[in-house]
């Protein structure tokens, strides 16, 4: 079950926490760019919260004589920026700030130089309270300057302000390098981008409508249907306070920070979910494990092991409990019970092994592409590596091999020598009683009921001798069957317990990794 409180929006607390699980669960499983990307976007959010949410920074962006120094100029009704027609004269940011205390630590971490920082205190009012006390207005390097430096500049800042302005102008609105690069990348940040035509004083009146409309379906295009597009001429001045009203409203509500993160969060999350592609882990538990149980266990032989422990019980039984006279003769003929003293230690056939939990981790992979797919065949192969080992150790520890010798087998035995030694005494008591005219002494010849004690002994003494050997043989045939279900069962456990330990539990916790990992992920998507 979800731990987050059940509701249409996630907040901005609850999206960074899950981008954080995201990274936690399956950072090793993401590309590194990527990982490294989502991982310096956290750092930022606390870092930018941590130095001021009471100040709100808008950047001006835009290319070479788009006109943006212009219009940063008008916006803080002073002549700050340096303004340059041919050639890209902006080499490090400038900043305008409304309302000082607490910018310093702000504008160190945004790397804008002291020596162009300029403090406003009020602007486009009379000494009124100022609604834009608050504002980090920043004028960009050139993003299409020929100084990789001006580029670079540009390309971290647009990852740290709170509200994008980017400047286009009617030659090169439509420019490729702006779309492709800067522009079509902020569809999660349409809540913090505003775009604006300037120069539209250079046009015909008939052409700003044209140029505006073509604007427009070219940020469409860009998946940037909601950002507004402002018309303006920083000459002349029309269309200014538009723009200012939209910078006013970001920096009174004191959102764009938080709007901004979250836009930050989101696209992160979206570029997380496109390096996964589609596809579902399967379920390591149930069918793919009772499938798993089973061909490991017919591999490991495990009846064919019970029958050959059944036959051994049976055999080490009969040589225990049947007539020593018995025993005797069948060793004469050849046919002496064994004396193994159980089945052989089974070995796990590899092959089969590793063909079966190698399924197993495909099977658990279900219809997963790329990194979670290999790492979960991957626990799986590595798993069938340790399994042959660690099935033969848990048998050998299970003391199943081992051959059990009842107390009832010792019992039997004692009384077959007992009525072998009475057989024996009595017929030789019988004999010498024959034989009493040859000796030298008498020899007593009791009767009971008509017949001599000594016959009687030896006769009974074989009589007990054979029903004990009966007696003992049908025990022994059941003890053998048990012994044969006990083996086949202890078997079964012992595979379905070291299968469960070795090789499931392992695979089942990689896929609930990812299972933790795609619920932050549609988290922090949502």
């Amino acid at each position: 079950m979800s731990p987050w409180p059940h509701r249409d929006r996630v907040t901005l607390p609850e999206r960074l926490s899950a981008l954080d699980e995201v990274l936690s669960a399956g950072a090793e499983r993401l590309p590194d760019d990527l990982a490294d990307r989502v991982r310096a976007m956290l750092d930022r959010s606390g870092e930018r919260h941590d130095l001021s949410v009471e100040h709100t920074v808008v950047a001006l962006g835009g290319a070479t004589g788009s006109g943006k120094s212009s219009l940063f100029n008008v916006i803080a009704a002073m002549e700050i920026s340096h303004v340059g027609v041919r050639r890209p004269t902006t080499s490090d940011p400038m900043a305008c700030v409304w309302g000082t205390q607490g910018v310093v630590p702000l504008l160190d971490w945004l790397d804008v130089p002291s020596r162009r920082r300029v403090a406003r205190e009020s602007v486009l009012d009379s000494g009124a309270a100022d609604d834009l006390d608050g504002l980090v207005l920043v004028d960009l390097p050139d993003h299409d300057s020929t100084e990789q430096a001006h580029r670079a500049t540009v390309d971290r800042l647009v990852e740290l302000v709170d509200l994008f302005v980017w400047v286009l102008d009617p030659q090169k609105y439509a420019d490729a390098a702006m779309h492709e690069r800067y522009l079509r990348t902020l569809s999660s940040h349409q809540a913090v981008t505003v775009v604006v035509l300037n120069q539209i004083d250079r046009l015909p009146r008939s052409d700003v409508a044209a140029c505006l409309g073509d604007l427009r379906d070219l940020l469409d295009d860009d998946g940037l249907d909601q950002v507004p597009v402002v018309a303006l001429s920083a000459a002349t001045g029309e269309g200014v306070d538009t723009l200012v009203d939209h910078i006013r409203t970001a920096v009174t509500k004191r959102r764009s920070v938080d709007e901004r993160i979250e836009a930050e969060a989101r696209m992160n999350a979206e570029l997380v979910a496109d390096s996964l592609g589609a596809g579902e882990p399967g379920d390591p538990d149930g069918t793919p494990r009772t499938a798993l149980v089973g061909t490991v266990t017919e591999a490991l032989g495990a009846d064919v092991i019970a029958e050959s422990a059944g036959r051994s019980y049976l055999a080490q039984a009969r040589r225990a409990t049947s007539w020593p006279v018995a025993r005797w003769i069948a060793r004469l003929r050849g046919a002496a019970p064994s004396t193994s003293t159980g089945p052989e230690l089974p070995s796990v056939p590899r092959a089969r092994s590793d063909a079966a939990i190698r399924q197993f981790g495909d099977t658990a992979a279900g219809t997963l592409a790329g990194p979670w797919r290999d790492s979960i065949r991957a626990e799986a192969s590595q798993t069938a590596d340790l399994f042959p080992g660690a099935l033969e150790s848990a048998v050998d520890a299970s003391g199943v091999v081992t051959e059990p010798r009842p107390a009832w087998w010792r019992v039997i035995n004692a009384v077959q020598w007992l009525s072998l030694l009475t057989a024996l005494g009595g017929g030789l008591w019988a004999l010498a009683s024959a034989g009493e005219s040859s000796l030298s002494f008498d020899v007593p010849d009791p009767r009971l009921g008509g017949l001599a004690v000594a016959w009687l002994m030896a006769m009974g003494g074989v009589a007990v001798g054979v029903i004990l050997g009966l007696v003992g043989l049908v025990a022994a045939r059941r003890g053998a069957r048990e012994r044969t279900a006990e083996v086949e069962q202890v078997l079964s456990e012992l595979v379905e317990r070291t299968v469960d330990e070795v090789v499931v539990r392992p695979v089942a916790a990689e896929v609930s990794r990812y299972r933790t990992f795609r619920r932050a992920l549609d988290r922090a998507r949502s």
